[in-house]
């Protein structure tokens, strides 16, 4: 009997969980409208009072309410990174180790016998001055080889202004965010450098907000590798100049003579080129390594202990070899060795040997490398990622340089209890809404839901300025991930910071993804997988 009478008491008390209205007496639906809307105000004064304590106990703001996030942006845009803090959880949200490697797809290592890695952004790291550089580059080019004003010359980069992963549409000249669905996230879409101040502009020239995958083959290209930061950067500050100057140009225009001044600064303009180091920006490279390079004494601890294990390594990048950029996996291009004057076809590699050109499908058939044995880290999705695993069935990492400052943003106090007020007043929203159907209800309703959309809307800004001012988070839109991300989750098993991240794991581990909850699923077995579903029986 007791067992039955406590079945039933827990019946109830989950109801109670998933329909928040059957838990407070006062708040029947029988109620007046005024009556309604008062405890509905006075639930959301006492909800706010009660995460504004909640974050003063730990030293933390809530950024819509403060109104500032100054003192959360550092040097890159993303946050000071205070490596002494060890922050506890908030609300649920615990923190993210920043060297931790992450999970999209079921891998065990055991069954890994080569490892290959792709040379820039993944062996090699760079210091902020390679994008300084290239943008200087770039804008010189422009200014010398390609006639462009020569007060071209005086604009200077903003390491603050763009992110990887961004959309220029080559017909209207916007630069913006797009997300996994192909929707533009609206505030972020930039003409040069200003953003577009009326999103009924952007709503009207799209006929809506979403991006038809067509258009986003054809009309609009993506920003996706970190070279492409200071390239997005110069092409909006020349796009302000022409519109400052009241000059008329097709973006078209300026975006084909950038792709030209880039293959310039990879490659050079002369035949030399094709068998040297490569273009201008190789060149101040290797001049000035100490410059550019950042030091990474973890790497060799790393490859010895991958050999050591008896795993085979390989270097494959689209750098030239003395520079050690990509034809490798769409050409049919032989492979040649380095250190011999022959043309002597390549049908094996030998020991000591070094080899430039060739494609994927002649490597797979030379080595014997293909299929789920092999995992190889690059730091481009389309150059490095996609073709070995869709076409060679390779496992793959996403090594994304930028991954580490925004968790340490993410780990912050007051950006974890700006995103649970955020959460708490969308429950709130949601909540009102559900009296809407009620007899009587007027305008005052649906002014309180207007009134705290307002305040939602500043909670997500405040969230997005945290890490760039002008786009945001490389990783989301507001509640979606954004394109680049979603490209990410599906062309890259795991994907971490850095390549050395691995030392923390043993060779035999198996990475096991989360669960995937659909919205249906979401609520009850989120509450029963993490436990809470006993707190909240309880109470």
């Amino acid at each position: 009997m007791y067992a039955l009478l406590l079945r039933h008491q827990q019946k109830k008390a989950f109801r109670s969980i998933l329909n928040p209205h059957s838990r407070l007496p006062s708040q029947r639906r029988d109620h007046s409208n005024v009556s309604i809307v008062e405890q509905l105000r006075n639930e959301f004064a006492d909800k706010k009072q009660q995460h504004l304590d909640n974050s003063k106990r730990d030293h933390a703001k809530i950024l819509s309410v403060s109104g500032t996030t100054e003192q959360l942006t550092g040097r890159t845009n993303y946050g000071i990174h205070n490596k002494q803090q060890s922050p506890e959880a908030i609300y649920g949200f615990g923190v993210t180790r920043p060297d931790e490697v992450f999970i999209n797809n079921e891998l065990n290592l055991k069954y890994i016998d080569v490892y290959g890695f792709d040379y820039d952004y993944t062996l090699a790291n760079y210091t902020d001055n390679l994008s300084k550089t290239i943008y200087s580059i770039l804008r010189d080019l422009l200014v010398e080889l390609l006639r462009y004003p020569k007060q071209i010359k005086d604009l200077e980069f903003d390491p603050s202004f763009a992110i990887r992963g961004l959309h220029y549409d080559i017909t209207k000249g916007w630069l913006m965010k797009i997300d996994s669905f192909g929707n533009i996230q609206l505030n972020t879409v930039h003409a040069g450098r200003e953003r577009v101040a009326d999103p009924e502009e952007v709503i009207h020239y799209y006929n809506g907000t979403h991006i038809s995958p067509r258009y986003l083959d054809g009309q609009m290209t993506q920003l996706n590798d970190l070279f492409s930061v200071p390239q997005a950067c110069l092409l909006s500050d020349v796009m302000q100049y022409f519109k400052e100057k009241d000059i008329r140009i097709h973006p078209r225009y300026v975006f084909d003579d950038l792709n030209q001044a880039a293959k310039m600064l990879h490659t050079g303009s002369n035949m030399n080129s094709a068998f040297g180091i490569g273009g201008r920006l190789h060149h101040a490279v290797v001049n000035d390594i100490s410059n550019y390079l950042e030091k990474a004494p973890k790497m060799v601890g790393f490859l010895e202990k991958l050999r050591k294990h008896g795993k085979k390594t390989f270097l494959l990048t689209n750098s030239s070899f003395p520079f050690i950029k990509p034809h490798f996996y769409s050409s049919r291009r032989p492979f040649r060795r380095v250190g011999e004057q022959t043309w002597d076809p390549v049908n094996k590699f030998e020991d000591g040997e070094i080899y430039q050109g060739g494609n994927l499908k002649d490597f797979t058939e030379i080595t014997g490398w293909s299929g789920q044995k092999v995992l190889y880290f690059g730091d481009h999705i389309f150059s490095d990622l996609i073709d070995p695993t869709v076409e060679k069935g390779w496992r793959t990492g996403a090594i994304i340089h930028e991954l580490e400052a925004e968790i340490e943003t993410r780990n912050m106090a007051s950006y974890r209890h700006t995103l649970a007020w955020l959460l708490r007043i969308e429950r709130l929203i949601q909540k009102a809404q559900s009296y809407y159907s009620q007899p009587g209800i007027d305008g005052s309703l649906e002014s309180l839901v207007n009134e705290w959309s307002n305040e939602r809307r500043n909670a997500r800004h405040e969230l997005r300025n945290v890490f760039n001012k002008s786009f945001g988070s490389l990783f989301r839109t507001y509640q979606n991930p954004t394109y680049f991300a979603n490209k990410i989750r599906t062309f890259a098993d795991i994907y971490t910071s850095n390549v050395c991240n691995l030392n923390n794991v043993s060779l035999d581990h198996v990475f096991y993804p989360d669960r995937t909850y659909l919205p249906h699923e979401r609520l009850v077995e989120t509450l029963i997988d993490t436990g809470k579903i006993k707190e909240l029986l309880r109470n």
